[in-house]
């Protein structure tokens, strides 16, 4: 039996009728110990000691909500916090009940986080002079930063902002190597001094990053730039250092400081605050324009441009052959210095330098409009190192069965399954694939690099400068570097227009022609004659030798293929050494929003806004929602119109061509005067073949077999008009359901629907204004060209070397 253990006088004395008496009225004896603390000394000793109890029980479950339910207590935390410069330990000690209790529980959390006066005192305590009392503070606030509604609040309050200043206050200077510290030393560490300022900023830094990947879109866009800038530098910097696991172990260290929550700063908790704080950064954007651009691939008279987009956009290739800056004709050309050559004239040097630096480029879904909605799913696939089939593509085109005739080549990949370790099925390439791209390489395998834009600033400026000049959001880059006497891919077109720009080397390019009117659209079923001769003949194809700083555009649909010539130590048409070549393919993309048959809906869209009064039909009990549903059903009709005419598929450039300057004014007067006779074929074209009776079976059918890719063409006019906006909204983003619902009335009133939808379609037909669709056109480009940017800003933000 063990012996009964003796209470100590201090448990007698906690136990006596006076202690319990002080527990009892502890919040109002710390009020008026506060009230007195300037005039009575003693007061400071029993407020210590009222927060001391108070901080006992928020160790306590079972007193916490008790606890933070006395509105009392909560209204002397403000004051509490605020005695930093004459009582650091009050306010240390009430910060830490602060983080106590915001741990406790959900509720407990919110409860703190709902009284903004106590938010805004403890984010002042976090410049005080006395680093417990900082520290404590930015702990409170990684405490309180465990619910989303907290984090929240204090986005709100701008606490992103005071937590960028207070670290820059403290912390040395970033340079690309680590940090410049005061004595002129290069350190991995945050600063020079003690470890007590190392494992500040590192608080510091964990919390900033919370909130930054909390922030919404405006809250990040009001961070000052020159101050988002200077944090960028360093959040790079140690990204560096988090990939290293030293360093890794070093921040661990540091962060034990922490007494109830060990914080590491995680690696894909930092790509996405690297990348949130980059979508606005703009810097590519500056250094090459489309005029720019348009001078060095067409030249600089202005009627090049016009006689290219008449004569052979989107209908037949076209050689522009770079032209020597002393010729009358020259003129700068920019492409040749996309990428560098390399300097030690060792393509494995090449290949090394530019995939060990690259990393992977989560796609960005084709009708995103809204950058953090791509974060939501994408962001533990940030900063990763390159994927294969989705960033770089190791082929080969090698000869089929039999000849030549009827047997066309066929690719082959040089490895199937790399090393690199799987994240969600894909295979990541780590140091050793490098090496085995080298190899591949030798063995006359074509190494393709997807999305240059977002790896290189350069190719990033240039792609966005050819965006603007036809009108589109995006333009894709891909690079391609062969080795002599090969071919990468096999022959096959593609569903978009591409300018071929030869880097370094030279490439034999063949070129046929397009077999039918037809343009192939993004994202569509490839036919079954990729690859065939039976359609084209092999003697109507054209041949383009490419040479370092030529440039061959080939529209979409055309089968090509393109091969290097054996190396024979000669050298090409502009005196560059034969063997090797290096090319970069930009793809002006059009997505189905900006083609023809996109402009027709948004018309649409637009003139049924600027006519929401009852058309003039007849007498019925539901005419609005006939009116409403019939132009639904004209968007229906109008898709199907766009599936057999080739033009609804072309690339609509009206916003690129509307607002002529005064010194280009004929020539682009010219190109804006083609958009406008294309909108008139189509209006025509509408008024002539839209029917009733076409659409809605069309919709029937949806409807029975439950189709949802009928309507996939049109999701995108969700972006035009939100349903949750109007009280008489369609929803896109459900739109069987829709249809399903107008399919109902319109087969129980058959005729008069019909009638009505006819009424709709001439009056549109009638009605449409060029001028407002542009408008509207113009606010949906914006739209989404500015998630593309902001995508393109994260990763070349999140790219060791943005000047590859």
């Amino acid at each position: 039996m063990k012996r009964k253990r003796k209470k100590s006088n201090i448990e007698e004395e906690n136990s006596s009728p006076s202690h319990n008496l002080f527990h009892a009225n502890v919040h109002i004896i710390l009020l008026a110990s506060l009230a007195n603390l300037h005039t009575n000394f003693s007061a400071r000793t029993l407020l210590t000691k009222c927060l001391n109890i108070l901080h006992n029980q928020s160790l306590n479950p079972s007193k916490t909500l008790t606890l933070i339910n006395n509105n009392l207590f909560l209204s002397l935390l403000p004051s509490l916090l605020r005695t930093t410069k004459s009582i650091p330990s009050i306010a240390k000690l009430t910060a830490e009940i602060i983080g106590v209790i915001s741990l406790q529980s959900f509720e407990c959390n919110e409860k703190i986080a709902s009284d903004e006066e106590v938010l805004k005192a403890l984010l002042d305590a976090l410049v005080s002079l006395n680093k417990k009392v900082s520290m404590a503070a930015c702990n409170a606030v990684l405490d309180l930063s465990t619910t989303s509604v907290a984090r929240e609040k204090l986005c709100a309050l701008n606490a992103v902002v005071k937590l960028m200043s207070i670290f820059l206050q403290n912390a040395a200077f970033p340079t690309q190597n680590g940090f410049l510290c005061s004595n002129g030393k290069i350190s991995a560490k945050f600063s020079g001094g003690s470890f007590m300022e190392n494992a500040f900023l590192v608080l510091i830094i964990d919390a900033t990053v919370a909130l930054i990947n909390t922030c919404n879109v405006n809250q990040l866009s009001e961070i000052p730039e020159k101050l988002c800038d200077i944090i960028l530098s360093y959040l790079k910097i140690l990204l560096v250092q988090v990939r290293d696991q030293s360093s890794e172990r070093h921040i661990a260290k540091c962060s034990k400081e922490r007494k109830d929550c060990l914080s590491v700063i995680k690696f894909d908790d930092l790509t996405e605050s690297i990348f949130r704080l980059s979508i606005d950064s703009g810097n590519f954007t500056a250094t090459c324009g489309a005029e720019q651009v348009k001078r060095s691939i067409f030249g600089p008279n202005q009627s090049d441009f016009e006689h290219f987009m008449f004569s052979f956009w989107e209908k037949s290739p076209f050689l522009l052959r770079k032209k020597p800056l002393g010729s009358p004709n020259g003129h700068c050309d920019i492409l040749s210095s996309l990428l560098r050559p390399p300097d030690s004239g060792r393509i494995n040097d090449v290949l090394s330098s530019i995939l060990g630096s690259l990393v992977s480029c989560p796609p960005l879904p084709s009708d995103e409009v809204d950058i953090l909605n791509f974060l939501k799913e994408a962001k533990d696939g940030l900063g990763q190192r390159i994927t294969y089939g989705q960033d770089i593509r190791v082929v080969k085109a090698v000869e089929g069965n039999g000849t030549d005739q009827g047997y066309p080549k066929s690719e082959v990949h040089f490895q199937q399954k790399w090393t690199g370790s799987c994240r969600s099925g894909l295979d990541l390439i780590n140091i050793d694939d490098v090496q085995k791209c080298e190899e591949a390489y030798q063995n006359g395998y074509t190494i393709a690099l997807r999305g240059m834009e977002f790896r290189s600033y350069n190719i990033a400026s240039v792609a966005n400068g050819l965006a603007v000049l036809f009108g589109q959001p995006s333009v894709g880059a891909n690079s391609y570097l062969t080795p002599p006497g090969s071919q990468g891919l096999a022959r096959h077109y593609d569903d978009h227009c591409v300018f071929v720009c030869q880097l370094l080397g030279q490439k034999q390019w063949t070129v046929y022609p397009r077999s039918t009117l037809h343009l192939p659209r993004l994202y569509e079923p490839r036919d079954g004659y990729v690859g065939s001769e039976g359609e084209v003949p092999y003697t109507k194809c054209e041949q383009f030798l490419l040479g370092e700083g030529d440039i061959l555009y080939i529209p979409r649909g055309c089968l090509h293929e393109a091969c290097t010539r054996a190396d024979d130590g000669g050298s090409d048409i502009h005196g560059a050494s034969t063997g090797f070549s290096l090319h970069l393919t930009l793809g002006i993309e059009v997505e189905s929003p900006f083609e023809w048959e996109g402009f027709a809906h948004v018309a649409l869209h637009c003139w049924n806004q600027n006519n929401n009064q009852a058309l003039d039909t007849v007498v019925s009990p539901f005419p609005r929602t006939i009116n409403f549903m019939s132009v639904h059903l004209l968007h229906v009709a109008i898709q199907q119109i766009g599936s057999i005419d080739p033009t609804f598929a072309k690339a609509c450039m009206v916003v690129a061509f509307s607002s002529p300057s005064d010194a280009h004014a004929n020539y682009e007067d010219a190109l804006s005067q083609s958009q406008r006779d294309t909108f008139r074929y189509v209006i025509s074209k509408i008024d002539r073949d839209a029917r009733f009776l076409e659409a809605f079976k069309s919709v029937e059918v949806a409807v029975q077999e439950k189709k949802e890719d009928m309507f996939q063409r049109m999701r995108w006019l969700r972006h035009l008009c939100p349903a949750k906006r109007l009280k008489e909204g369609f929803d896109w983003d459900n739109p069987l359901a829709e249809f399903h619902n107008i399919f109902l009335l319109f087969d129980e009133h058959r005729e008069y629907a019909e009638t009505v939808f006819m009424q709709v379609k001439s009056r549109f037909c009638r009605e449409a204004m060029f001028e407002d669709a542009c408008k509207s056109f113009e606010i949906l480009l914006e739209k989404y060209k500015r998630v593309r940017t902001q995508y393109m800003n994260g990763m070349l933000n999140l790219h060791s070397n943005g000047n590859t």
